[in-house]
């Protein structure tokens, strides 16, 4: 038996996938112990009629979804995205939800992004060799990387990868982490390493919601963008913005562990 399953797959000539997009397929496999099938353009006319059901699970990709979707921690890429009608087991946030309900779909309130459960598979070993690991969302880590890959306290991790668990070691290896891509963060808060979210440059699709869903799922009171240009980061600026930001860092780790059982409860594999 397989599964099918709904990820943002981009084709490269490299075949390196986007590390957040690729974990969806990761879990999936780990839960199930199946294997997993990508069920590409759902929404084809065609496609929709003979493929179902099919998995949402991880990213913004909830826009995917159709009457034969089952969406499992998904979550909306703009603040008023139009999604189409699916069996909602959990969503991202609560953004997330408060949107489908507006739509008039029934949605339990069960939040998590599953990457949450990530631990449950990649254990840490314990060894920091970086002070700071920058996690640049892939649009923006050529120029992050070029300005960094001198200095041996500050590791800069490419999402562009084949192996979760290769991109994850290297996230484990630092002690704090600033990331401009969401599961750059929330990887970091699954592991207890205190993580910020920056935006380094405007490349990302999308309005920020898929930010401030997950902040909202996890109580963390994050009010006001930081942005700062790469090239006005230094080793001044990190510990500021790490000592500014003290409340924004981890979520309480007994809301975390709830939205975690919450997520394994609701899980359909």
């Amino acid at each position: 038996m397989i599964i099918r399953l709904h990820w943002w797959k981009e084709f490269r000539a490299d075949k390196l996938q986007n590390y957040g997009d690729l974990m969806s397929k990761y879990l999936v496999e780990k839960f199930s112990k199946k294997k997993v099938f990508a069920t590409r353009d759902p929404l084809n006319k065609i496609l929709k009629k003979i493929i179902k059901p099919y998995y949402i699970v991880i990213g913004s990709v909830i826009g995917a979804a159709n009457k034969n979707a089952i969406v499992w921690g998904s979550g909306i890429i703009t603040k008023n995205q139009d999604v189409g009608k699916a069996t909602f087991l959990a969503v991202r946030g609560p953004k997330t939800r408060k949107r489908l309900i507006t739509l008039g779909y029934n949605v339990p309130e069960v939040y998590g992004d599953p990457a949450i459960l990530l631990p449950n598979f990649i254990k840490s070993k314990g060894v920091k060799k970086y002070d700071i690991g920058i996690i640049p969302h892939f649009v923006d880590y050529n120029l992050v990387f070029k300005l960094f890959q001198n200095n041996p306290q500050i590791k800069v991790i490419n999402l562009l990868t084949n192996s979760v668990e290769k991109t994850t070691e290297q996230i484990l290896e630092c002690k704090q982490i600033i990331s401009s891509s969401l599961h750059g963060v929330i990887v970091g808060h699954a592991y207890r390493i205190s993580s910020i979210w920056v935006k380094f440059l405007d490349n990302l699709s999308g309005d920020d919601v898929k930010f401030y869903d997950y902040f909202e799922s996890m109580n963390i009171n994050y009010k006001k963008v930081i942005s700062i240009h790469p090239k006005a980061l230094n080793e001044e600026k990190i510990n500021t913005l790490f000592s500014n930001n003290k409340a924004i860092l981890l979520p309480e780790i007994e809301m975390f562990q709830t939205r975690q059982k919450e997520l394994l409860n609701s899980c359909p594999f």
